[in-house]
């Protein structure tokens, strides 16, 4: 009997997993939808996904209601994909079917896409709402001069597109919001912009440049590949992301945003081949490099004055604090946990820091940040732990702690806090014996022990100042502190210098780097090559010309050399030559005359740098 229901059992459990393997699936769901303009049709798709589930049980659902919009057909199925397979007995199939809905946008605005319901076997499905802009019709023809920026060399096998098309193209840098504060997250978003009236279509992107982003710290996010159609101007775009990027700006002020430089394939529909009666798009292919574009930013100040305990926190936060293990023993390691959660620069915070007791032993604190990209700005957790030794045993306080952080909705300071720790220290295995003058408090640090001497003492018979070697140490000491006082003076007169000991070692140091550039030329190596060269003569100029590295830009370069007395073809040659280093990095493969060239090119434009000194003296 034992055994039948056994096997019973055994042959309801392989059912139930044939079934549960073959069960129905269902998803419902909405097409996201681009923006249209007002006057044209367009059409809403609805995407019903069956997995092992009979096509006959789908009740038709009603087309939703567009404010703005006119309804004229659907909603129309049509079957994109249709599959049937059997393994090992077992029948399986999916159909991914698609109902059409066509409308014609009528009144400009923002259009809600509403919830649908479908039935499918005696269950209803729903599908997530949605959004889209109906833009106004183009109010004018393009004006000349539109483009911003002018044409660069591709350098692709494919034809330059054609003036006539080019200057409809245009670049904008675009930032989520208008004006932030430092440390508030913003998105930068670098778009291109296409005649909505021209059949192009782009079929690669390549960065030939990558963007500048002085002032900001920057991460990249993944961009929309989708094409949208926008009013910019009172006319209709079709946009290209070509990057978008999170930035939190360091600085107040007007910052500016670089674009980078991209090129990219282009196919342009010019007409139609017809054979047999059938027609066929004739497609033309074109590469078209973008211009740069510079979008500027108005960063405001964080309030003065900053509080004390501010760590650089600016969004909403929340703060505590643990200590483990609970009990602590002398000589043993223990770990004092801050854990900051919340939105906004997580990633940049400064560690804080905090008042231990006396008798603690202190060490290098460890940080751990777990952070994800929402909305714009960032949203996780920044952890810091402080390794601790308790060096006496009694009781203990770690006092209470405090924190403030900018609070961008309110527009001020918050202050966070800590409640104070009790700690009660036992007595671990590595205490020292000798425990006589433990009395003292650690706490109070300006009382020493008092120091025992023997308990009997040598009578001097003559004293010391009375023999001549006395004397002799006596003048050379005062010679000695004399001296010291002289070089130390001259140290610190040449450590306020530090233009002039960048200045003095700028040759030096630029000799060193060349080497290690030449190494690389007569190891083939073309992209370490050239930026180690470039490296070598930012480096002289910064450390020469007194330019801080986040100031190395070709207008600053300029401006320095010709104050600094040197000539328009120097200050020309220096700032071909880096720009020609930078290209390089993105054209492998350079021929080793073009790098012993650019080599020569470099030495010569340092050594007129230093014929200028040489003529000033």
């Amino acid at each position: 009997m034992k055994r039948f229901n056994l096997r019973f059992i055994l042959l309801v459990a392989v059912l139930s997993l044939m079934a549960l393997g073959t069960a129905a699936k269902v998803n419902f769901q909405l097409v996201p939808r681009q923006n249209v303009v007002a006057g044209t049709n367009f059409r809403i798709t609805l995407r019903l996904t069956l997995e092992n589930e009979d096509m006959n049980n789908i009740g038709m659902p009603k087309a939703p209601e567009l404010s703005g919009c006119r309804l004229l057909s659907g909603p129309d199925a049509t079957t994109s994909q249709v599959s049937e397979s059997i393994i090992n007995g077992h029948r399986s199939s999916m159909a991914v079917i698609d109902l059409v809905c066509t409308y014609r946008a009528q009144n400009q605005g923002k259009v809600k896409i509403p919830s649908v319901t479908i039935n499918v076997g005696g269950k209803a499905y729903h599908t997530g709402e949605g959004s889209f802009e109906i833009l106004p019709p183009d109010a004018s023809a393009p004006q000349q001069g539109q483009a911003q920026g002018s044409q660069h060399s591709s350098g692709s096998q494919a034809a330059q597109l054609p003036q006539s098309s080019a200057k409809d193209f245009f670049v904008r840098v675009i930032f989520s919001k208008s004006s932030v504060y430092e440390q508030e997250g913003i998105i930068a978003t670098t778009k291109m912009y296409v005649p909505n009236d021209r059949k192009f279509g782009i079929s690669a992107i390549e960065a030939s440049k990558t963007p500048v982003y002085e002032g900001f710290l920057s991460d990249e996010l993944e961009r929309d590949q989708r094409t949208q159609i926008e009013n910019y101007n009172g006319r209709n775009y079709l946009t290209i992301e070509l990057s978008r990027v999170l930035l939190f700006p360091q600085k107040s002020g007007q910052l500016k945003v670089t674009s980078g430089v991209y090129t990219l394939h282009i196919q342009e529909q010019v007409g139609v081949i017809r054979m047999y009666g059938f027609g066929t798009p004739r497609f033309e292919e074109y590469s078209y490099t973008t211009p740069l574009a510079t979008g500027t930013l108005n960063v405001r100040a964080l309030p003065e004055p900053r509080p004390a305990d501010f760590c650089g926190a600016v969004g909403s936060y929340e703060v505590s604090a643990s200590l483990s293990p609970e009990l602590l023993r002398t000589n043993e390691s223990a770990n004092y946990r801050l854990r900051f959660v919340g939105t906004g620069n997580v990633k940049y915070l400064t560690i804080p820091t905090v008042t231990f007791p006396a008798t603690f032993d202190k060490y290098t604190p460890k940080t751990d940040v777990h952070t994800v990209i929402q909305g714009q700005t960032y949203a996780g957790s920044y952890t810091v732990d402080y390794p601790l030794v308790p060096q006496e045993v009694g009781k203990y306080d770690i006092p209470s702690q405090t924190f403030s952080y900018f609070d961008l909705g309110k527009g001020k300071y918050v202050q966070l806090s800590v409640a104070e720790i009790p700690v009660d220290v036992a007595r671990g295995s590595g205490v020292a014996t000798n425990v006589e003058q433990k009395s003292v408090d650690a706490r109070m640090d300006d009382i020493l022990h008092i120091h025992y001497l023997p308990a009997s003492t040598s009578a001097i018979t003559r004293p010391i100042f009375g023999q001549g070697w006395y004397w002799v140490l006596w003048v050379l000491v005062l010679a000695a502190l004399i001296s010291s006082v002289f070089v130390y003076r001259r140290h610190l007169k040449l450590a306020a210098d530090v233009t002039g000991r960048r200045n003095a070692r700028a040759n030096r140091v630029a000799t060193r780097r060349f080497k290690a550039a030449a190494a690389c030329m007569k190891a083939h190596k073309d992209e370490q090559f050239y930026e180690e060269l470039a490296s070598a003569l930012k480096g002289y100029i910064g450390d020469k010309l007194g330019i801080a590295q986040s100031q190395l830009i070709s207008s600053t370069i300029a401006e320095k050399l010709e104050a600094y007395g040197a000539s328009e073809q120097t200050a020309a040659e220096v700032l071909e030559v880096l720009d020609e280093c930078e290209m390089a990095r993105f054209t492998p493969n350079r021929s080793d005359s073009a790098m012993a060239d650019i080599y020569n090119r470099a030495s010569a434009a340092i050594k007129s740098i230093e014929d200028v000194k040489t003529k000033k003296s």
